[in-house]
């Protein structure tokens, strides 16, 4: 298990090395935002090692407008799920399951 670092700092790391690269490659005139959001420790900054216990790792939100989630959604989740790197600075990149809308 690599050393603990704060979420929020892992989950930058994760976007920059990570996914942005892949979506400037494969989808190059998206625009979209990242970022953050939910009630976990991470997102809120109270984060410690024991955090990495439960349901924590290099994780993010893309935001797109409904007419490109409608025509790219699934192509985008699936480059991400194909091509994102299995680890980032240790820690994995990859989550099973989808949220209760059906996003991943």
């Amino acid at each position: 298990m690599p050393d603990f670092m704060p979420g929020m700092q892992l989950s930058e790391i994760f976007y920059c090395e990570a996914v942005q690269p892949l979506l400037a490659r494969y989808f190059p005139s998206l625009t979209y935002s990242a970022g953050r959001l939910g009630a976990g420790s991470d997102v809120l900054g109270f984060d410690t090692p024991r955090s990495m216990d439960h349901d924590w790792g290099p994780q993010l939100e893309l935001f797109l407008d409904e007419d490109d989630y409608l025509a790219q959604g699934q192509a985008i989740g699936d480059r991400l799920s194909g091509d994102l790197p299995p680890e980032i600075h240790g820690f994995s990149t990859h989550f099973s399951g989808r949220h209760g809308d059906g996003t991943r």
